[in-house]
């Protein structure tokens, strides 16, 4: 991978870093706890408990996301990025382009 290719691609990591932390960041209200002294009916606070769960699965993938892409750097940073883990052949620039976190080629990820 060309010194160009890798500065294109940290860019490209950086900036879904901050997309994911902002999301992450903006998903705290829908995560708080729901008051049990709050008056609602039972079927909203179904609802309503229902929707925070939502919210927390969304989040914690969100968190697991920002955690590959932080690796992601890591493998950039060692000259790792773009092999894959398995076969150690090049990852397509198309596919790490569209997830930049992979770690594995299309075969291997088969």
């Amino acid at each position: 991978m060309t010194r160009e290719q890798q500065e294109t691609f940290r860019s490209l990591i950086e900036k879904r870093i901050e997309e994911t932390t902002a999301e992450i960041s903006d998903s705290q209200e829908d995560v708080k706890p729901i008051s049990p002294d709050v008056s609602i009916g039972r079927l909203s606070r179904m609802d309503s408990m229902q929707m925070q769960q939502m919210a927390l699965e969304a989040r914690r993938r969100q968190q697991l996301l920002l955690v590959r892409l932080q690796e992601a750097l890591k493998r950039l940073d060692q000259g790792k990025y773009g092999s894959c883990l398995q076969c150690g052949q090049d990852i397509p620039e198309e596919r790490l382009q569209y997830q930049p976190d992979a770690v594995l080629c299309m075969d291997c990820a088969r």
